[in-house]
């Protein structure tokens, strides 16, 4: 069963999975430093080094592989961070690479137990130091092939770390559009989120939930990083959490526009990236609402000229705003509100 609360940044903030550098230097700290043994160990050269293997070891089973086997598998997740994984560089194949670093854990075992038995029955202490040396470089070795498969699952967690918790129990406001239409604005405006509003595009790096309350129900409103009018495979690690969320999350997206001539990015492109959506997710074309925000920059005649080339393309109500002077919200939000089944 879903659970009620999607939550997994606070899951993975005890995990670190470390790279092939920071586990080499590891490995080699734990073989330089000196091992103390009571006066009473006898064949103290052949029993430093059997410590040295089991520490390295022990190390690699409580500090490396115990952080693995936290992972969730990719089915245990919910769509929105599947969808995350799907956009990173793991592709379709996050449980294959899990699986792939988990399986050497049984050859690590073989190893250490093979060598440890080798120390043991060593002549003497070169032909132990020898022995130990060949061990780390064979334990070094799968890890080098495991290099780009690490060096992935750590990126997977740092980016899925950056995400706020999100209720799927409750309904969903996704406000999406491309940089600079005003979308942080407006969401501060309506909610409980405070994001940083800036005059440059691509403030807003992260998705972030604001909250507001209709007859004692919590609503979430999510802020989108903006998104430019370019195929998928070239969306940024940014704009793909914010596509993500569209895809995953969305009960009612409302989609901001600029009419102002000067804007950043042109109502041509504005509208090519509205139409994008509609044909990538056709589950949601009942689900948008389309908002011509800062009309208190523009004249009548501009408006009116943006407004008929949005219904060229878009068949629903269109909204007139101005989420900064606050003209038009409450019309934006109470559409919100009916799609969503509230009166």
């Amino acid at each position: 069963m879903e659970k009620e609360r999607i939550c997994l940044s606070n899951e993975l903030k005890g995990i670190k999975i470390r790279d092939f550098e920071e586990l080499r230097s590891r490995i080699l700290s734990i073989y330089k430093s000196k091992i103390a043994l009571p006066k009473s160990v006898k064949k103290k050269g052949l029993v430093k080094y059997l410590t040295k293997v089991r520490q390295i070891h022990d190390f690699l089973m409580n500090e490396f592989y115990r952080h693995i086997q936290m992972l969730p598998k990719f089915n245990e997740l919910h769509p929105f961070y599947q969808e995350l994984i799907r956009m990173s560089c793991a592709d379709e194949r996050y449980d294959d690479i899990l699986g792939k670093v988990l399986g050497f854990r049984k050859v690590l075992l073989k190893l250490t137990r093979e060598y440890s038995e080798r120390i043991r029955l060593s002549f003497d202490v070169p032909e132990a130091r020898k022995l130990t040396r060949e061990y780390i470089g064979r334990v070094l070795s799968i890890f080098r092939r495991l290099r780009k498969d690490l060096r992935c699952l750590s990126s997977i967690v740092v980016e899925l770390r950056k995400l706020p918790c999100i209720s799927v129990i409750e309904p969903i406001i996704v406000v999406a559009g491309m940089p600079q239409v005003g979308k942080s604005t407006f969401v501060s405006r309506v909610s409980t989120a405070k994001p940083e509003i800036s005059p440059f595009p691509f403030t807003t790096k992260e998705i972030i939930v604001g909250h507001f309350e209709v007859n004692f129900k919590r609503i979430q409103i999510i802020d989108t990083p903006g998104i430019l009018d370019r195929p998928l495979h070239e969306l940024n690690q940014i704009e793909k959490r914010a596509l993500a969320a569209i895809k995953c999350l969305t009960n009612c997206l409302i989609f901001l526009i600029d009419p102002y001539e000067g804007s950043y990015y042109s109502l041509e492109s504005q509208l090519n990236l509205l139409k994008n959506i509609m044909v990538s997710f056709k589950d949601l074309r009942n689900k948008i609402i389309v908002a011509i925000n800062k009309i208190d920059l523009v004249n009548e005649e501009r408006l009116n000229y943006v407004k008929a080339k949005v219904k060229e393309l878009f068949n629903g109500d269109i909204y007139l705003m101005s989420a900064l002077k606050g003209i038009g919200v409450k019309e934006v939000i109470n559409a919100a509100l009916k799609l969503l089944g509230y009166s």
